[in-house]
Order: structure tokens, then C-alpha cells, then sequence
């Protein structure tokens, strides 16, 4: 799961004004009724993404210029947060129509009570990783003992630290936590730390690949942590049980973005020149490269989206062992594969 950044300003609240009051004018007919025999404008609809336009949002990316969410009848824009956690938020109150968040943030959101439900898995793995660079003493999970690990200061992220030395029967008196921020690249290439935990085996890893620093990646959940989905999509629960028109474009939603997974699977190369002109502050030579490694773990081998309710309820049951959630939740209330489109 990412970690927080530093605000963008203002710019999203008022985006998020104006898409609201656009969807009100919509289904009010503010922008008039079609001619007799016209076909139906599509409806518009914002989606707030997890963070800024990455790699890891590929198959979205694709999906919308490949045309195929207007073949869905749907007018999609996609808006980056002030904050990972706004996804939740403002999908629980109708401000958006649907988010992109991680099953972390998504169970958290659920054990407080917003009215959210994942319908798909984007990323149906994990992509948090322990990373440290050729130049690091550390090269397995057990060279962690007598490390400097740095973390981005989440507490998912202090817990999966906790969990993996525990799991590995490594002291955690031994090991020196440093909280970075989003230095994590900059502490590994300095020497600062031994290694971080927080970084992406798809992003930051290729980019100490490419700048020849050979790194090690620990996949977190290769190191002890309970399996789950990265990144996934989530609606308004209430609005899905209410409301036909919406549940219709969840569907309609859902089966476009099936399309440009497909996509992207078939064709990385377009893939990564699609995200190339939205993805901002990445090097146009390493951006491929993170596509790639993005590609293969796109796959699921359930089927497009699909999600292991099980699965959930454990990794909700660790979050409430660690102290990450003060209220136990149940998975079958936060996740449902009832939208996607038939395998």
C-alpha cells in the first residue's frame, strides 16, 4: 500500500464539487433530453484513483483510450487524490462513483463503518515488497537481523515489519526501524538504510534495476504476511442494493475494464505507450520496463477481478490481531464479485 503523501492543494475538493454536480445535472437531464430516435449520451462518471496516474493503473488507463467505457455508455474521468484514503471516503458519500483503493484501506474503511464494498481486484496480488540494493548486507529475509529498515511511517506497513520478524523468529529488538516518508529510494541509494518496506516490487524495484543497483525484492507476502489484493475497485454498498442504474454501470464499468486488461495482456508495449502520456515524473526508458513487470501480475487465475472472500476474512482477521482495525469486520460485507463479467 502506498504511502501518504503531501497534500495537492485544493484541487481535488473542488474537482470533486464539480463531478458531483455534474452526475446531479445528468440525472436531473440538465444537459436536455435526446432527439427522438438519438442514442443516449453517455453517462458521465469520476473515478478516483488510489494515487497520481502510474503503471499500476495500466488497464484502466487502456481501457478508457481504447474507447472501450464509452462503448459501455460511459463518459469516464479519472482524478487523483489529495490522500490514498480519500477513495473510500468520498465513494461511502457519493461524491464519486466508484475508487480505486487497496484491500488494506478497504477493510479499515469498513471496520469504521463507510458504506463501501470492493467488486473487483485490479492488482490480485501484493505488491509491497522488502527491497535493499546489491550494496546492502541484506539479500534474504534473514539478513534482516541487525538491519536498518526503513518504512514510509504507515502502520500497515510497521505491521508488516512485526509480522515478518516474527514469522522469520528474527528479534525485532535487533532491527532499527527508520520512518523515511517517501525518501525509500533515496535511503537505499544513499546507504542510509539497510533496506525498505514499502516500495513496489513493479515500480521502485525496476528503478534501482535501471540504475544498475541489482536490488534483492522480498514480495511481503513471500516473507510472512497474509496474502491480498493490492489494489481494487470499490462502489457505494447501499447504492448497489438501491439503485438498477447503478449497479448497471458498475457492470458496465467493470466488463470495459475486463477489455482493457485484456489489452494490456495482449499488447504491453501499447500498454506502456498509453500510460506514457499520463503518467507523470517517470523516465519515458524505465517506464516500459515497469510495465512489464506490471503485466504478469495482472493476471488472475480465478479470472478477471475475482476475489477469495476467504482470503479477505483472514488477512481482516490479522489486520484485527495486529490492532490495524478496532472493530472486526466481516468479509462477505466488504467484497463481491456479483458485477464483474461472466469468465
Amino acid at each position: 500500500m502506498r504511502a501518504h503523501r503531501a497534500s495537492r492543494g485544493a484541487g481535488l475538493g473542488a474537482a470533486s464539487v464539480l463531478a458531483a454536480a455534474a452526475l446531479a445535472l445528468t440525472a436531473c437531464g440538465g444537459g436536455g433530453a435526446p432527439a427522438p430516435g438519438a442514442a443516449a449520451p453517455p453517462h458521465k462518471s469520476t473515478v478516483l484513483l488510489d494515487w497520481d496516474a502510474n503503471p499500476d493503473h495500466v488497464a484502466l488507463y487502456t481501457a478508457l483510450d481504447s474507447g472501450y467505457f464509452r462503448a459501455a455508455g460511459l463518459d469516464v474521468s479519472f482524478e487523483a487524490p489529495s490522500d490514498p484514503s480519500d477513495p473510500t471516503k468520498l465513494v461511502s458519500t457519493g461524491k464519486v462513483d466508484l475508487g480505486i483503493s487497496y484491500e488494506p484501506e478497504t477493510i479499515i474503511a469498513g471496520s469504521h463503518g463507510l458504506d463501501v464494498v470492493s467488486v473487483a481486484a485490479l492488482i490480485p496480488t501484493a505488491l509491497t515488497s522488502v527491497i535493499a540494493t546489491d550494496k546492502s548486507r541484506v539479500h534474504t529475509v534473514a539478513d534482516l537481523a541487525g538491519a536498518r529498515v526503513a518504512t514510509a511511517g504507515l502502520a500497515t506497513q510497521d505491521a508488516f515489519l512485526t509480522t515478518i520478524l516474527a514469522r522469520n523468529h528474527i528479534a525485532a529488538s535487533s532491527v532499527k526501524k527508520v520512518d523515511v516518508g517517501q525518501d525509500l529510494i533515496a535511503a537505499m541509494v544513499t546507504g542510509h538504510v539497510d533496506a525498505t518496506l514499502g516500495g513496489f516490487r513493479n515500480v521502485e524495484a525496476i528503478q534501482l534495476a535501471a540504475q544498475g543497483l541489482r536490488p534483492t525484492v522480498i514480495p511481503v507476502t513471500d516473507a510472512g504476511v497474509p496474502n491480498y489484493d493490492e489494489l481494487v475497485v470499490i462502489a457505494k454498498a447501499s447504492r448497489l442494493k438501491s439503485d438498477p442504474a447503478y449497479r448497471a454501470l458498475v457492470r458496465g464499468f467493470l466488463a470495459a475494464l475486463a477489455r482493457g486488461n485484456a489489452a494490456v495482456l495482449a499488447d504491453p508495449g501499447a500498454a506502456a505507450t498509453t500510460i506514457a502520456k499520463v503518467a507523470q515524473g517517470y523516465d519515458p526508458s524505465v517506464l516500459p520496463k515497469m510495465v512489464d513487470a506490471t503485466v504478469p501480475l495482472l493476471r488472475n487465475p480465478a479470472g478477471f477481478g475475482q476475489q477469495d472472500v476467504t482470503a479477505w476474512q483472514s488477512f481482516a482477521d490479522w489486520m484485527s490481531a495486529q490492532h490495524l482495525i478496532d472493530k472486526p469486520v466481516t468479509a462477505t460485507d466488504l467484497v463481491t464479485d456479483a458485477y464483474l463479467p461472466a469468465s
